[in-house]
């Protein structure tokens, strides 16, 4: 008695997959030579292929629009050779409501702020021989390593966040991650929702982070210099280019000794080296998304799987905190989301700031880094 249900339910389903595809077909007619359309089993997707009339970024904000109307998400996509594309709607959404909580980022914050501060004083007790620090030495070497280190850690992800709102991606306030040791924080990060939309977005968003961080580092590293108090010690090995054309530049004549870390120094310095960590091009970190943006996917991928083997080589012949990295990394995930415009690529601008960005990344780079 039910099958002839079943059976109407069927042909109803597949009457309003066939209408949904004449409908979102109209609305590509003027985009895309179409050669063939597919429709997955359960009809949240629908795909075209073929070749596009108009350039990929002006075809991507027509097809937004006009997929909105039917409730679907445009992605744009290509093969290798670049002589075909390809237009799927999803079912859903652009953009998701991502609820704040300002409460917790305070609370985070507050907590963390005393976490890296008993670090900053544990460090300087175990200096100066004292098993348990006062807590004149807490509030004299903690405190300025935390707002150090937390300027800096701060200031790199709004740079995240800054660029995440300017290409309207909902996105929250800095979280903070306080832990009892290390550094005494786990680091910052924001939480976005919603798609990205083209790799130029990506590579702000990406870029934002490093970018900001090192506009509070450097100068903080400077400071620390400057008050740093030079050790009869010769200049450790590991130095990266940066801190030796700083150290030149404000204290040459540090150039061939050690220096004894203040906590200013000290924290930068920390600054400096998770910096240098977030632009290597692997997967999620901040050097991923660069990466991806600039190169694309097989590139990209090609680069990330390389770096890991480095990191590993590194951590058995330099340091073996490269291991911690490089776990890290592969926590935070080695394959990258695409766009959902992946085809548009980089303008002249932004090319030359991912060359730039190399470079910088190669002068903040450090086989030993601590």
């Amino acid at each position: 008695m039910n099958e002839p249900n079943l059976n109407r339910d069927t042909v109803l389903e597949e009457v309003q997959s066939q209408d949904t595809l004449n409908e979102l077909r109209v609305r590509i007619n003027d985009i895309m030579a179409v050669e063939n359309a597919q429709v997955d089993p359960v009809g949240r997707a629908i795909a075209f292929s073929g070749q596009l009339r108009v350039e990929a970024e002006d075809a991507f904000n027509k097809l937004k629009t006009r997929f909105q109307e039917l409730g679907y998400i445009p992605l744009l996509r290509e093969n290798e050779s670049g002589e075909r594309q390809m237009i799927v709607a999803i079912k859903g959404k652009l953009q998701a409501v991502l609820a704040q909580r300002p409460w917790l980022n305070l609370v985070l914050f507050l907590a963390t702020g005393v976490t890296t501060t008993l670090f900053g004083g544990m460090y300087a007790s175990a200096q100066l021989g004292q098993r348990i620090p006062p807590f004149e030495t807490i509030l004299s070497y903690g405190v300025p390593f935390s707002l150090t280190l937390l300027s800096i850690l701060g200031v790199h992800e709004l740079g995240h966040y800054v660029q995440a709102r300017r290409h309207n991606l909902p996105v929250t306030l800095p979280y903070f991650i306080p832990a009892p040791f290390g550094l005494g924080t786990f680091g910052a990060f924001i939480q976005m929702r919603g798609a990205v939309e083209n790799k130029r977005a990506l590579f702000d968003v990406g870029i934002g982070g490093p970018i900001a961080g090192l506009l509070v580092a450097v100068p903080l590293y400077v400071v620390g210099l400057l008050i740093s108090t030079i050790s009869n010690e010769p200049a450790p090995m590991g130095r990266s280019l940066m801190v030796e054309g700083l150290i030149a530049l404000f204290r040459p004549e540090a150039a061939a000794n050690g220096i004894l870390l203040n906590p200013v120094l000290l924290a930068a310095r920390f600054g400096l080296i998770v910096t240098a960590i977030n632009l290597l091009p692997v997967g999620q970190l901040d050097g991923g998304h660069i990466a991806y943006a600039a190169l694309g996917r097989k590139w990209a991928n090609g680069i990330g799987y390389a770096t890991i083997a480095v990191m590993a080589i590194l951590g058995v012949t330099s340091s073996s905190s490269w291991f911690i990295w490089l776990i890290f990394a592969m926590l935070s995930g080695v394959q990258h989301a695409a766009p959902l415009n992946d085809i548009t690529p980089l303008d002249t601008r932004r090319n030359f700031v991912f060359l730039a960005t190399a470079a910088l990344f190669l002068s903040l780079f450090s086989a030993q880094p601590y």
